[in-house]
């Protein structure tokens, strides 16, 4: 499965600022928004009701929110890298500085548990993960996830 499919133009930000996890899920909102044509405050609230339900970051730095939409037509994935790390409730205790996030439409569980999979098994490679950290170019990005094993 090549992820890059599931990127729009412009889905990786870098030297994202952000504050706070509620911030992130908010900067997310909005680009996705744009992306899926649903409102910001629909997709803020399925991102924040999958957050209370446990911690999307996975520790290493990452972090995954993810969220099940009602009416986008296919999943979407961006790539936040902030510009500095933020409190997100990792399992490891460490702040989040990477940031893949994914919407996939409501009634597409396999696709959705499959996307999920394979971003977790990316950025659980610590090669890969550092050359995304170190990449500051959205096409070498897409390349590195292009090409992933």
């Amino acid at each position: 499965m090549d992820l890059t499919n599931f990127f729009s133009d412009n889905s990786i930000i870098f030297n994202c600022k952000s504050k706070s996890k509620k911030n992130v899920l908010e900067i997310i909102s909005k680009i996705m928004s744009e992306v899926t044509s649903t409102k910001e405050d629909i997709i803020f609230e399925k991102l924040y009701e999958r957050e209370k339900l446990g911690t999307t970051a996975f520790g290493n730095g990452i972090a995954i929110p993810h969220a099940r939409i009602d009416n986008i037509s296919e999943a979407k994935i961006i790539l936040l890298k902030l510009e500095k790390p933020i409190e997100f409730e990792a399992i490891d205790g460490n702040k989040v500085d990477l940031i893949l996030s994914l919407l996939v439409p409501n009634n597409k569980d396999e696709i959705h548990i499959e996307l999920l999979s394979k971003v977790a098994e990316m950025l659980d490679d610590n090669i890969f993960r550092e050359k995304i950290r170190q990449s500051s170019d959205e096409l070498e990005i897409l390349s590195l996830i292009r090409n992933y094993k």
